[in-house]
């Protein structure tokens, strides 16, 4: 079932290429596609039932593309993203602190990482992160395609009165907070092979011939 999910995934995905907003381009280039990045090698000792190496992975990404200082962690796995986290930093060179949600945090969050098993739990822990939030301020969600339940509450997210941005990758979502502009919502492969591009592409085509 996971893999037909992940292929209906892929039908409905986009490359930077098929994005036609500015601040989404930059967040996909940036992040998934910029080869900067030192590599990182710890995914298999980090890895869960929850937590996969490819989401470990784009977590990496995230990180060395967005550069985060301030960031919350709401979840269940909160001590192995809390040191996954540490560790991208780490191999970056980056100083990344950790704040808790029962105080203001200076000038807004800018990574938020939560995850959780149903909506029910999922909008409280949005909720905890969104008023230390700004339109720089990125919120990571994880586990969106594990259960049916967690696929429910991902669309509860997106629809969220707040949630301005959000971009599937199938392993995570990421939110954005961004205020004044309507909602957007995109799905978003971080695979750049060009064979994948190149038969995914296909899809426009036929789509014009039908």
């Amino acid at each position: 079932m996971k893999s037909w999910n992940y292929m209906k995934f892929l039908w409905k995905s986009d490359n930077a290429h098929g994005v036609h907003s500015p601040f989404v381009y930059n967040i996909i280039t940036q992040c998934f596609y910029n080869k900067a990045p030192k590599s990182y090698t710890k995914t298999k000792e980090h890895s869960t039932e929850n937590i996969t190496p490819q989401s470990i992975k784009t977590l990496h990404k995230i990180v060395a593309g967005l550069n985060p200082t301030k960031l919350y962690i709401l979840s269940d796995e909160a001590p192995e993203i809390t040191e996954i986290l540490r560790t991208s930093g780490e191999v970056l060179n980056a100083r990344v602190w950790f704040f808790s949600t029962l105080a203001p945090v200076p000038s807004a969050i800018d990574l938020a990482y939560i995850s959780s098993e149903d909506t029910a739990t999922a909008i409280p822990l949005l909720e905890q992160v969104v008023p230390n939030t700004n339109d720089n301020s990125t919120c990571v969600v994880g586990n969106i395609y594990a259960t049916e339940e967690t696929t429910r509450a991902w669309e509860a997210i997106k629809n969220h009165p707040d949630v301005t941005v959000t971009i599937d990758t199938y392993h995570l979502g990421l939110v954005f907070f961004r205020g004044g502009q309507a909602k957007q919502h995109f799905t978003i492969r971080t695979n750049t092979s060009w064979l994948l591009n190149a038969f995914l592409g296909s899809k426009k085509l036929w789509g014009l011939l039908g």
